[in-house]
């Protein structure tokens, strides 16, 4: 390993493990009652648990976003669930925790640790590598070998972010356009429901974070090298990988509308209430919300389509 790899190593695993680390230093007895039902679901093959999304942003008007890494599928019941999550990882389910009007619900998505692992640093499309270049936090680990690996991956997945976004940028750009411009293109790589300029509210949010984490990738694998002027990258990625960048992202688009349609059929046979939550959710990113019928929230694999067309119509989501 040569002298920039090491120090580009190091400097990615300290921002890091600074963030996933430091994020959830706090108690919060709704959020560790969530975390023990899970802990107590899958016991020894538990690995670890992420945190994410808006709660991290001090909102608490929503549904808390898990992630959960397995060592196998093999606790998984039914055991089917296993081949789904093999097939089309991950699998996504939910959890409540107290009686109302204190109750506290969360969703929480699954996957094995190696295939989490391959996922930030080898998937074509951009579905694990562009989440967890954003800022999460770790609530559980098995062992400190399990959270070197964990900072590790998200170090990674920040990496392949940049090294797939920078041949969409100018000769000259700041870290704030890396950033954005990478998120605004994730976003129509699935059906999403962001409203616009939600990518800088997030840079926003955690400038030195994502500053910090540019200069840690920059170099000559991600395509791009600090300048002279402070806070700004000189762009040295090919004219070749220039020219073939859209045609990628094209295909990453087309490819996340086909996962997107997947992912929300195995869904539908995983998560309790899964039509309630995504209409919740779309109203909350883009303020549409069309009231489903009965027999949509029965059988939403046979009735809810025209209901999500309709909502597709009236830009609720891309």
């Amino acid at each position: 390993m040569t002298e920039p790899d090491r120090f580009e190593g190091d400097a990615l695993r300290s921002i890091v493990a600074a963030q996933v680390t430091g994020t959830c230093d706090f108690p919060d007895p709704q959020r560790d009652g969530l975390l023990d039902q899970i802990r107590q679901r899958y016991g020894g093959s538990l690995q670890a648990v992420l945190i994410y999304g808006s709660y991290l942003r001090g909102k608490r008007d929503t549904l808390l976003d898990f992630y959960v890494f397995l060592d196998d599928y093999r606790s998984l019941k039914p055991f089917w669930h296993g081949w789904l999550a093999k097939a089309l990882p991950p699998n996504v389910y939910q959890i409540q925790h107290g009686a109302p009007p204190e109750e506290v619900r969360a969703k929480y998505a699954l996957l094995t640790l190696d295939r989490f692992e391959r996922a930030v640093k080898c998937d074509f499309h951009s579905y694990f590598w562009a989440r967890f270049a954003q800022p999460c936090g770790v609530v559980y680990c098995r062992d400190p070998q399990t959270e070197r690996r964990v900072v590790d991956a998200i170090g990674q997945a920040s990496s392949t972010f940049a090294r797939r976004v920078a041949p969409r940028l100018p000769d000259q750009f700041e870290a704030k356009q890396l950033w954005v411009e990478g998120l605004s293109q994730t976003y129509q790589c699935e059906f999403r429901s962001e409203p616009p300029g939600h990518a800088a509210k997030l840079f926003d949010y955690w400038p030195d974070y994502y500053r910090a984490m540019t200069q840690a990738v920059s170099g000559d694998r991600s395509g791009f090298t600090a300048a002279k002027r402070e806070g700004w990258f000189t762009n040295q990625c090919s004219a070749r990988s220039r020219r073939w960048s859209p045609f990628e992202w094209g295909i990453r688009k087309l490819q996340g509308k086909v996962l997107s349609f997947l992912r929300i059929i195995k869904a539908a046979l995983t998560f309790d209430g899964a039509l309630d939550y995504l209409l919740w959710k779309i109203k909350r990113h883009s303020g549409v919300y069309i009231e489903p019928t009965a027999l949509q929230r029965k059988y939403p694999l046979l009735f809810a389509w025209p209901l999500l067309f309709r909502l597709w119509r009236r830009g609720a989501f891309q």
